[in-house]
């Protein structure tokens, strides 16, 4: 499996490599100078790393949209973040990024995101994320159950984008916390809870979001409905 790193520290791109080298995965570095987009246009990585903080000509989000801009990669997209906040995070998700690594991180949790993002399905439809009855639109961050408007506060919102875009692994709380909210500004100890607690009254599935008690929460796939699986075959064939 071929994984492309795209990272202007040193220290980091030594790290990620010696690391996913030694799980045997083939691994092309690229110093932050995009010498590599030919060979992305190519199909030839499954992941890519990237560096959530390059600035310049080939900044983070140049890199993301010309990426993105050719429908045929395939390419999952991990953001390794060495400088900023949760803004910075969901910004590099807002433009494209498929999850996202806080430096520095344990090497199991750097092997579990890649796993997990190896067992994701090529299921969205420009925007559009669908989970079962459920249709997250990522571009106008709004989502809709059996197509009825559900109306989520911004902080619920993200919260369910991030839980089923890891959908089947079991998210930490210390991961939540990092990724929807922000350490420095966090007080309140039943915050998770009470979000949580707001989404599963709000999307009217209490099983929509699974309590692994001792580890965090997790959301299973499952399918939908047979109208709205129609529905979802239609978008497919016309994309």
């Amino acid at each position: 499996m071929n994984i492309l790193i795209i990272e202007k520290s040193k220290v980091i791109s030594h790290i990620l490599k010696s690391t996913l080298l030694a799980y045997g995965y083939n691994i092309t570095e690229d110093n932050a100078e995009f010498s590599t987009g030919n060979l992305i246009k190519r199909g030839l990585f499954e992941i890519i790393i990237l560096d959530t903080n390059l600035s310049g000509k080939h900044s983070t989000n140049d890199i993301l949209k010309s990426i993105k801009d050719c429908k045929k990669i395939e390419s999952k997209i991990l953001g390794v973040c060495s400088i900023g906040t949760w803004k910075d995070k969901v910004n590099f998700l807002n433009s494209g990024g498929d999850d996202v690594l806080s430096y520095p991180f344990p090497v199991q949790e750097l092997i579990a995101r890649i796993q997990s993002l190896l067992r994701r399905p090529n299921n969205y439809v420009d925007n559009k994320v669908y989970f079962g009855d459920i249709l997250l639109d990522t571009g106008s961050k709004t989502v809709s159950v059996k197509n009825s408007d559900v109306d989520l506060r911004r902080k619920e919102y993200q919260l369910l984008e991030y839980l089923v875009r890891n959908k089947n692994r079991t998210v930490s709380r210390c991961e939540l916390l990092d990724h929807v909210w922000d350490y420095r500004s966090y007080t309140g100890s039943n915050t998770i809870d009470v979000h949580i607690k707001r989404l599963r009254e709000k999307l009217n599935n209490k099983g929509v979001i699974e309590t692994v008690h001792g580890q965090g929460y997790r959301v299973k796939e499952f399918k939908a409905s047979s109208a709205l699986q129609d529905e979802q075959s239609l978008d497919h064939l016309q994309s």
